[in-house]
């Protein structure tokens, strides 16, 4: 079974948050978040996470982020987190299953990650999409979210990267 789409838009997001914040190579969070999601769903190349999350680099280069771009990829975090779409609360909690039960069809990509990022970015310059609330963080997610939370939680290392 596969990754739904927004675990994946959420642990790229985190992959490069986390890249930005730290004094580690981006290898090291992709690998972090492609073998942490491999535990749950279908593996997904770690190629994958490191291209996509140098494209979404890129793109806050594009826009002059700057000092924002964590802020930027935080409030992305919480709004693929809260709903399926704008205007669209997503159903965190389910009388059976979990928001985080694999899918029949793979639905996580590339393209479909940095094309909802860069709407999400103008959205929030038009003010049409929610931001986070001030400190909000995926790990106050953990009742709705255990194993991605779980997998934010995970510390990598120097070591890591070799």
């Amino acid at each position: 079974m596969h990754c739904p789409g927004w675990v994946f838009d959420v642990a790229v997001s985190r992959c490069v948050a986390e890249f930005l914040s730290a004094e580690l190579n981006l290898e090291v969070f992709a690998s972090k978040y492609a073998n942490g999601l491999a535990e749950r769903y279908a593996p997904i190349d770690e190629a994958v996470f490191s291209d996509t999350a140098n494209e979404l680099m890129g793109f806050l280069a594009e826009i002059d982020a700057g000092e924002q771009a964590v802020s930027l990829i935080t409030d992305y975090c919480y709004y693929r987190i809260h709903n399926e779409g704008v205007g669209k609360p997503r159903k965190l909690k389910s009388m059976f299953g979990s928001a985080e039960d694999p899918v029949k069809q793979a639905e996580a990509g590339s393209v479909a990650m940095i094309k909802g990022f860069r709407a999400y970015v103008f959205g929030l310059r038009s003010n049409t999409v929610p931001q986070a609330p001030a400190g909000w963080k995926v790990e106050d997610e953990e009742e709705n979210l255990p194993h991605l939370v779980e997998l934010a939680g995970r510390t990598v290392s120097l070591l890591d990267a070799f």
